[in-house]
């Protein structure tokens, strides 16, 4: 894990904190990707809220695929931390989000030519 990452941790645990219960869940790839869980589409659309505020990118990457967000700059700052608006952002410092949802988990291929994987091997084909 890496210094952004302890900033996510922080902003999740403050976040379930002033609500008193979790929101969001977090846990980490091998690396230092979050994967953040939320309760519910509400409970994501505010946490992606709170990311964009504490880790605004930079100012030519294209948000047009998120609904409802005109500016970023312009986020209010979340309740939980009131009085102790950081002085300066975290600009740049995430370069993506992925927002999905679980699917319908795995699924039998009627036609073993549409697997990704050799069924010998398990390899990718």
């Amino acid at each position: 894990m890496n210094d952004t990452s302890h900033r996510i941790i922080s902003c999740v645990e403050k976040w379930n904190r002033a609500e008193g219960t979790p929101q969001v869940a977090y846990t980490f790839d091998a690396g230092p990707n979050a994967v953040l869980i939320a309760r519910n589409r509400k409970a994501a659309a505010l946490m992606l809220q709170r990311l964009l505020f504490h880790f605004p990118p930079n100012s030519d990457t294209n948000l047009d695929r998120i609904q409802d967000l005109n500016d970023v700059e312009a986020l209010p700052p979340p309740p939980e931390i009131k009085d102790k608006v950081p002085a300066q952002k975290c600009k740049g410092e995430i370069s993506y989000f992925i927002c999905t949802r679980p699917g319908r988990g795995p699924v039998l291929l009627p036609d073993e030519n549409q697997a990704l994987l050799c069924l010998e091997t398990g390899l990718p084909k």
